[in-house]
Order: C-alpha cells, then sequence, then structure tokens
C-alpha cells in the first residue's frame, strides 16, 4: 500500500485543475519515498467514492484519476483489444494529444516483461528504458522505471512474483507482458487494490486497464498476404506458440482466414505448438517435413521458433527461399541477420525496440492526466530482403516526441 502520498504531489502539479473523477482505487497506506510529504493526513491521502471531484481524491494513483474514471478491469475476463470499438493507433495518439506535457511530478513505472532469455522482450525492455532516459533529459525528471522479468517463458509463477515484488517496492503504474492471459490475475488483483493501473504491452490480460501493441490478428494476416504474393501456391504449415495464448490464436487465425479471403492457392495442412521453444519447433518442423514431402512455407507464430524451423530445414538438405519458404513474426535483431544470410525469408516486424518506447510513452502520457482510447495500437508490416537494409525508425516514420 504505497501509492497515495507518493501521488498527490503529481495530481496537484499536473491534474488538479483539468480532472473531474477518479475511479476503481480502494484505500492505500503512504509511500516511504523521499518524495512523500511527511506532514500530509491520512484524510488527504485516502478516497474510496469513485465519483469524487478530483480535489478530494489528489491521493488516487495518478492515472485511475483521468484515464481510468470508469473503474479497473474485470479479472474474471481477458482484456481483449480486437473488441473494443475505439482506439487509435500510435500517430493518431499523438495527433490528437500533442505534446508530451512537461511536469515537475515523480512517479516510478514498473516494467514486467517475459524473460531475457528472448530477444524480443529485451529490446521492448531497451525502449522502455531509453524512452524513460529521454524523458528525463527534457523536462519529465522525476519519472523513473525498473524492468524486471522472469526466468523464462514457462515461468508463470516467478512472473507472478516479480509483479507482487514491483507493488510491495512503491511502482505507481505496471506495463505488463504476461506469459499467459491469467498468470498474474492475482498480481493484477492486489494492483488495483492498491490503486496502480495494470497496461497490457504486446499480451492482453486477465483484468488489463489498457493495451499498448501490434495487432495480433492483423500480423496473422500480413503473413499471409506476404506468402500469397511471394510464394503464390503450395501447402502450409503453422507452428504455433503456447496453447491457450491470444496471441497464438490471433496470429494462427489471421493466417488462416485472410488465405481465405485471398482465394489463395496456398492450403493449410497442419498446424502444431511448440511453445516459443526453438529446439521444440525445430523437431515439429522436421516432422512436418517428413510428413509432407511437398511441403512448400512454414510459419511460425515468433521469429525463435521460425529459427528453429531454419535449421531443421537445413538439416534435411532443403533450400531455403527455393524448396521451402519460412516466416517468422517479432522482428527480432536474429531474425534479421537470418534474413541477411537469405534463410529465414521474411518476419512480421512488431519492431520490438519503439513498441517499448511507445509504451513507455503512452504510459507517461496517462500518469500526466492525458486521456485517450484504451488501445493504442503500435506499428506491424513484413520485413523481408527487399526492405530489410531500411532501418526501422523509417520503416515506422519514428520520430522522438515532443515535450512541452
Amino acid at each position: 500500500m504505497k501509492n497515495k502520498k507518493l501521488l498527490a504531489v503529481l495530481v496537484a502539479m499536473a491534474m488538479a485543475a483539468s480532472l473531474s473523477a477518479c475511479g476503481g482505487s480502494s484505500d492505500s497506506a503512504a509511500s516511504s519515498s523521499e518524495s512523500t510529504d511527511s506532514s500530509q493526513t491520512q484524510e488527504e491521502t485516502q478516497s474510496t467514492d469513485t465519483g469524487a471531484d478530483a480535489s478530494e481524491s489528489a491521493g488516487e494513483a495518478t492515472g485511475s484519476i483521468a484515464q481510468f474514471a470508469d473503474g479497473w478491469g474485470d479479472t474474471n475476463n481477458a482484456f481483449d483489444p480486437l473488441a473494443i470499438s475505439e482506439t487509435w493507433t500510435f500517430e493518431e495518439m499523438r495527433e490528437n494529444l500533442g505534446a508530451v506535457p512537461t511536469s515537475d511530478a515523480s512517479f516510478a513505472i514498473a516494467g514486467n516483461i517475459r524473460t531475457e532469455d528472448n530477444v524480443y522482450w529485451t529490446a521492448l525492455r531497451d525502449g522502455y528504458k531509453d524512452m524513460i532516459a529521454f524523458e528525463n533529459e527534457n523536462g519529465l525528471s522525476g519519472v523513473t522505471i525498473d524492468v524486471q522479468s522472469a526466468l523464462n517463458e514457462a515461468d508463470t509463477e516467478g512472473q507472478l512474483a516479480v509483479m507482487k515484488d514491483q507493488i510491495r517496492s512503491g511502482a505507481n503504474v505496471i506495463m505488463i507482458s504476461p506469459i499467459s492471459t491469467s498468470n498474474c490475475t492475482e498480481g493484477v488483483e492486489v494492483a488495483h487494490e492498491d490503486g496502480i493501473p495494470t497496461i497490457a504491452v504486446n499480451n492482453e490480460f486477465n483484468g488489463a486497464d489498457m493495451f499498448v501493441g501490434p495487432n495480433s490478428y492483423a500480423e496473422g494476416e500480413q503473413a499471409a498476404e506476404w506468402a500469397d504474393v511471394n510464394v503464390g501456391s503450395g501447402k502450409v504449415a503453422i507452428i504455433m506458440g503456447l496453447a491457450g495464448t491470444d496471441v497464438v490464436k490471433n496470429r494462427t487465425n489471421g493466417f488462416v482466414e485472410k488465405l481465405q479471403a485471398l482465394g489463395s492457392e496456398i492450403e493449410v495442412v497442419d498446424q502444431q505448438n511448440a511453445d516459443w521453444d526453438r529446439d521444440k519447433a525445430k523437431d515439429v518442423c522436421a516432422t512436418f517435413l517428413k510428413t509432407y514431402d511437398d511441403l512448400k512455407i512454414i510459419f511460425c507464430n515468433n521469429d525463435v521458433m521460425a529459427l528453429g524451423a531454419v535449421e531443421a530445414v537445413k538439416e534435411a538438405n532443403l533450400k531455403l527461399n527455393e524448396d521451402i519458404f519460412v516466416i517468422g513474426a517479432d522482428g527480432t535483431d536474429e531474425a534479421y541477420e537470418s534474413i541477411h544470410n537469405n534463410e529465414l525469408s521474411a518476419t512480421i516486424s512488431m519492431f520490438p525496440y519503439y513498441e517499448g518506447m511507445m509504451a513507455s510513452e503512452v504510459t507517461t502520457r496517462v500518469m500526466l492526466g492525458q486521456t485517450m482510447p484504451k488501445v493504442i495500437w503500435t506499428p506491424s508490416m513484413a520485413v523481408d530482403a527487399k526492405n530489410i537494409d531500411t532501418d526501422d525508425a523509417e520503416l515506422i516514420g519514428w520520430t522522438d516526441p515532443t515535450v512541452e
């Protein structure tokens, strides 16, 4: 229970004049942070009236006052960004909201990634940190970030333990990419009890208050479009990630249904899970190659598995990008290198470093009182030999934010 006093100063400075409602937070005790005003009374730092005026609820979690005035996410149900009617792209968010406002406010952001064993998540982590460093240098010196992870992408309990520790350590908002839709539900409930918003980055989950990331269904569609244009016909098998994960369902369904919508001559003949694991994907691919001697395409739900599939194809003495094409998803550095080496055919890049930058910027704006839809889409597109040498920032049209 650490957030009430810490954020009172932020509310007073950045939002008291512009915000009129608060939501979803219960009582919590004072923070031991150095920025706490020890003379502040309990009455000044507590409010349980979700309809209270901002001046009466200065101790509420900053994000809850504006962005989450209608209450916290429902932990009994997954947050499905595809079901949200009003969404903005990241570019639309900048156009609609303008500059990131300067402020003397202090707040602590927690980043919780799946693992540091996967280069996608380390790139996302680096983006998180670099955006906060940029903000610190440009008028937001009170914003901090701490990014932690589970041991691996199967360590569901470890990720929950990390989240609980971040809450105990005084986080004021949590950006999290859970391993499954429900493994951190208990942590989300604790966060909400303490007035802490939870923002889903890249992966939706039960009880999320917002989503920032790419459209995973569209990613599957983009892979299908690439296959239809660049291969045109033949049999395709799909190597999927961890069963029960929405991103697996969306990428797979997007791929299959787009091929159908295109009237493509590409035929889906098999789908198997490999749990995001490179070695498992290699074994699954080897089985596919033995089962279907005329297989033309392997589509993998992420780059780690795609690179395992590449190994299996090479060991089967088949020519990559001639006999068989392998498509991944994520846009990791290793995938880019493989494309350079004429091995991996394409990746549906989500530009993880810039996704992290964007998520940190969105979170900062929310904590400073700007409001936006509950879903902010970040970009994705196919990257192959034709555009691999174009800088990612140029591909997505990235510019640093204005802070004023």
